[in-house]
Parts: structure tokens; C-alpha cells; sequence
């Protein structure tokens, strides 16, 4: 469990900025909550957890964990939220009949949302019903920090009108002829999150919208930023932070990592060509959006963070990304197999199972991997690999390493 926060006089820092990201997910966001736990206990209140940090930037799945943060349930209790298979069911809503018949030509074709976007708003109101309703600068000021100033809030959307990036921020970034102004936003809590979470094509069937502004909004995926560990980092260095002087705690909500089969060789283990169709494709790029490859995002945040200059052991980056690798491993005579002794069933499963997991079967698989995650039977994601042979480059294998990294770091 992580210790109180102390002095990082010993990384040579002033003043060490502590950022938490949050991967999107939707159900698998669980993993998120569940990492919360190992490292501050499942006692510990929303408000005791964003309290350790400076920043905290998060999309789709993630924001429900923050908004659970935010409302200050205990890790505990927030872990219930994607637990209840009734709660996640007031998330992912299908749609009525009458809606349905909008879509019955896409459904014919395999393609379609599924979901009830106007219904998704009403369950986040009821879901964080003390700060739902709340603009996102008064739930920063909110929060208490022991005389520190008070925690940035960013919640990553994408604006439907304007085609591009939409960032619900809880302050301006300021003012200067360097950066620009990064204005805060006039959304509560609930259109922020409501606005990250509506992922398009195959699952909500109209933008979100924000009633007080106006505008429309798909989840912030699709603009890059289901890992918003980017955007984050970006956002403290526009707060006037050095590079060095910031670290990251990047969790995510696992990741599905193949090597490229071998000629002729067909197993669950191994990437497969498929063949190029226009209404596989649309599904592909569907589901591509919430796709975080190990050596985008986090490495790219990785570098221009300094790298792995000037740490103490066992840090290697200033970005600690943990988050379950669903890969397989090699056996002792080289071949692939599962890991954690999964079969090859629960595997293909596991690698197939969708973010809108709402039955409790599959919900308890995402669990259930990630229990092995944490005990250090599976891998962890590194910030980069070599995609061919799955080995490491630059990170941790397993979160026990990850988990000790933060330890020194923050």
C-alpha cells in the first residue's frame, strides 16, 4: 500500500507535480478501481485519493472512476459501482424498440449503436447524484489538499460540430503569448463525463449534449486520447511545470497484445489477417479508437518527460503505466500458450470480450484477470515492447515493479 506523501528531495525535484490518468474502458474501467485499492486500500475515500495528486485527466471509463473519486465513495464502494450489473446496465441502456428500427438497415449489416445515449445522462445524474449536478470548477475547489493549491480536473471529449478535441477543464490554464488560454469549462460534472463515455458507430446512437453550452459531444477516443496521458502532461507543462519536475500514474484497462501469426499456423495466440471488407473495416475502426498500442501514448509522454534520466532504482521512466497485458507467453519449448494457466477458451474470450461487458459472467472474467495482474501472474503493459516478440523495452513486467517505481516517484 502506498505510503503518505513525503519530500522527493531525492529525485532533485522542487517541487514534484503528481498527475493521475485514467484509460477509457467502460466496464473494464473496473481494473482501474480495483489498481486504486492494491496501492491505497479499499477504505481509503475518493477525496483521500485526489488529494495525493495534482492533476488528474481522464476519458470514458476513466471519468466514471473519477466521478466516483469526486463523490467521495470509498475505493470499496466505487468498486461495487462496476460490480452491480444493474448499475452498469443504467450505463449501457439498449435502446427501444422504436429506436432500434432507426438503425435496422446498419443492424442487417453487422454495424449500429446499441445504446441509449439520453439515457446514459439520466443514469450518470443518478449515479453521482451529490456532484453530478455540480460545475467543474466548484468540485475542484472542493476538494481539500492541506493548504496546497487546488487540484486540476480534466475530463477529454470530442466536440461532434467542430471535429476535434474537446477538454473539460475544473481552471483556465491562464494566460501567455508561450501557450495560449486553455479555458475552464461552464459543464457540471455529470455533462463531462456524459460527454467522454459516448463512444459512437457501434454503441451510443446520438452525440451527447451539454444543455448549458450547447454543443455535442462523442467520447474522447476518438480525437487520441482514450490514454490521456498526453494530454496531461501537456496540460502541466501549460500550467507552467518543468518536464522533470512531473510524474505520472497511468492506469489502465488492459490491453490485447498479439504477435503476428506464422505462415500457415492458426492458434488463439497469434494476430490473423483477415481479409479487407468494407463493413469489417467500419467495425475494425469502430473499436480501434479505444486501442492504446504500448509504444504510442505513454511512450511518447515517457520521452518528453526526460526519459529515464537522473532516477532512483526501480523507476526507469517518470511514467509509471500500470495496466494488465492480455498476451500470451512462450512455453518451454518456445511456443505460445496462455498465460496464469488460462485455457485457450478463456483466452479467445478474454481477447474478443468488448468494453460494454455487461453480464456478470464477463464481468467476473475481467476480474478475475485482473486479480492474476496484480498477484504478478500476468504481464503488465510496458511503456514500449518489441511487437514481434513481446519482450520489454522500457518499463515494468509485472505490477509489483510498477507498484514499487510509484513508491520512489511520488
Amino acid at each position: 500500500m502506498c505510503c503518505p506523501l513525503q519530500d522527493n528531495s531525492i529525485l532533485g525535484y522542487e517541487m514534484t507535480f503528481r498527475i493521475l490518468s485514467l484509460d477509457g474502458g467502460g466496464a473494464w474501467a473496473l481494473i482501474e478501481v480495483k489498481t486504486l485499492i492494491a496501492l491505497f486500500g479499499e477504505t481509503a475515500t475518493g477525496h483521500q485519493v485526489l488529494s495525493e495528486f495534482d492533476l488528474v485527466a481522464a476519458n470514458s471509463g476513466g471519468s466514471l472512476v473519477l466521478g466516483g473519486l469526486i463523490e467521495d465513495l470509498s475505493l470499496k464502494e466505487l468498486l461495487d459501482y462496476f460490480m452491480d450489473e444493474g448499475k452498469r446496465r443504467l450505463i449501457f441502456s439498449p435502446l427501444t424498440p422504436q429506436d432500434k428500427m432507426k438503425y435496422c438497415l446498419a443492424e442487417l449489416a453487422g454495424i449500429g449503436p446499441r445504446y441509449s445515449s439520453e439515457a446514459k445522462l439520466a443514469a450518470i445524474k443518478t449515479l453521482f447524484s451529490k456532484h453530478g449536478n455540480d460545475p467543474m470548477p466548484f468540485i475542484a475547489n472542493s476538494i481539500k489538499r492541506g493548504g496546497r493549491p487546488h487540484i486540476h480536473l480534466m475530463i477529454v471529449g470530442f466536440d461532434y460540430d467542430r471535429n476535434r478535441a474537446a477538454f473539460f477543464r475544473s481552471s483556465s490554464t491562464g494566460e501567455s503569448n508561450v501557450w495560449g488560454k486553455g479555458a475552464q469549462t461552464s459543464a457540471t460534472l455529470a455533462e463531462a463525463i456524459h460527454a467522454s463515455t459516448n463512444a459512437p458507430v457501434n454503441y451510443f446512437d446520438v452525440p451527447a449534449k451539454s444543455v448549458g453550452q450547447g454543443k455535442r459531444y462523442w467520447d474522447g477516443a476518438i480525437a487520441g486520447y482514450n490514454n490521456p496521458v498526453m494530454a496531461a502532461v501537456t496540460e502541466a507543462i501549460v500550467l507552467g511545470h518543468e518536464a522533470k519536475d512531473i510524474v505520472v500514474l497511468s492506469l489502465g484497462t488492459a490491453s490485447v497484445v498479439l504477435p503476428p501469426a506464422e505462415q500457415g499456423k492458426a492458434t488463439p495466440y497469434v494476430s490473423q489477417r483477415s481479409k479487407p471488407d468494407l463493413l469489417a473495416d467500419i467495425n475494425k475502426l469502430a473499436k480501434a479508437i479505444v486501442a492504446d498500442p504500448p509504444d504510442a501514448a505513454t511512450f511518447m509522454a515517457h520521452v518528453v518527460t526526460g526519459g529515464g534520466k537522473d532516477l532512483p532504482t526501480p523507476a526507469v521512466s517518470r511514467i509509471v503505466r500500470m495496466n494488465p497485458l492480455i498476451c500470451p507467453v512462450k512455453d518451454k519449448q518456445g511456443g505460445w500458450i496462455a498465460p496464469a494457466g488460462l485455457s485457450a477458451q478463456e483466452f479467445s474470450a478474454l481477447c474478443d470480450l468488448d468494453m460494454d461487458a455487461v453480464e456478470q459472467s464477463q464481468v467476473e472474467m475481467i476480474r478475475k484477470y485482473a486479480d492474476f495482474w496484480l498477484s504478478d501472474k500476468v504481464p503488465n503493459q510496458p511503456i514500449r515492447m518489441d511487437g514481434t516478440t513481446l519482450q520489454m523495452e522500457i518499463g515494468h513486467h509485472v505490477f509489483s515493479l510498477a507498484r514499487d517505481a510509484w513508491g520512489v516517484l511520488r
